[in-house]
C-alpha cells in the first residue's frame, strides 16, 4: 500500500510541475523544467530498488510494464501501480487545472495528428525503456532527462511528457492536450515500452 502510495504521490507531482511548464517563459525552460522532474522522480524511485525488484516501477505506467516484462517487477502488481500513478497523475491535473485562471497564458504550440503522435511517441518509448533499464543496471539517473528532451524536440510542446501514459492523461485533465491524442500517446507508450522490453537484448552486449 505505502509503495502504491509513494507512486501516487510522484505521479501528482510529475503531472503538476509538467502542466505548470508549459507556462513557462519559453520552450526551452518547459523542456527543462519536465527533464529535471523527471530526473527527479527517477532518483526518488530509485531509491525503493531491492536486488529482486526495481523501484523504478514507480516513474510510470510504462516503466512498470517494461520492468514487469524482463521480471523486474512484479506482474501481479501491474493493474494496482498502473492505476495508483493514473488516479495520482489525473489529481495533478485538477490541481493544474484549478490554478488556471490564477496563472499566465500557456505557451502557443499546435497538436499533431493522430498518426504522427502513435508512431513517434510509439518509437521514443522503445529509447525510453531502454533508458530505464540503462539506469536500473547502475547508470546515473541525470540519463532520464533524455527522454523528455527528444520528446520536446520532435513534437508540439504540450506533448513534452507523453512518454509517461499517467502524466499525458494528467495533462488531458488540465485541459492542456485534447483527450484522442493523449490516449493514443499513452497506448503508444505502453506498447512502446513493451517493445523495448522485447529488444533490449539486441542493443545490449552478450555476457
Amino acid at each position: 500500500m505505502r509503495t502504491l502510495s509513494v507512486a501516487a504521490i510522484l505521479a501528482a507531482l510529475t503531472t503538476f510541475v509538467a502542466a505548470l511548464a508549459l507556462r513557462a517563459p519559453d520552450a526551452t525552460l518547459a523542456v527543462l523544467a519536465v527533464a529535471a522532474i523527471t530526473v527527479f522522480v527517477t532518483w526518488i524511485c530509485g531509491l525503493h530498488s531491492t536486488e529482486e525488484e526495481s523501484g523504478l516501477a514507480l516513474v510510470s505506467p510504462a516503466a512498470v510494464v517494461a520492468l514487469a516484462l524482463v521480471g523486474r517487477w512484479g506482474t501481479a502488481t501491474i493493474l494496482p501501480m498502473v492505476a495508483a500513478q493514473t488516479v495520482g497523475a489525473v489529481t495533478g491535473g485538477f490541481a493544474a487545472l484549478a490554478l488556471d485562471d490564477r496563472l499566465g497564458d500557456t505557451l502557443v504550440f499546435t497538436q499533431p495528428g493522430r498518426v504522427v503522435t502513435g508512431v513517434v511517441i510509439g518509437v521514443l518509448a522503445i529509447l525510453g525503456a531502454w533508458v530505464l533499464f540503462a539506469i536500473d543496471g547502475g547508470a546515473h539517473e541525470a540519463y532520464a532527462a533524455v527522454p523528455p528532451i527528444l520528446t520536446g524536440g520532435s513534437l508540439p510542446l504540450g506533448m513534452i511528457a507523453a512518454l509517461n501514459p499517467a502524466t499525458v492523461v494528467g495533462v488531458a485533465t488540465a485541459g492542456l492536450v485534447p483527450w484522442d491524442i493523449a490516449l493514443i500517446a499513452a497506448g503508444a507508450g505502453l506498447l512502446g515500452a513493451a517493445i523495448g522490453a522485447f529488444t533490449m537484448a539486441l542493443v545490449t552486449p552478450r555476457q
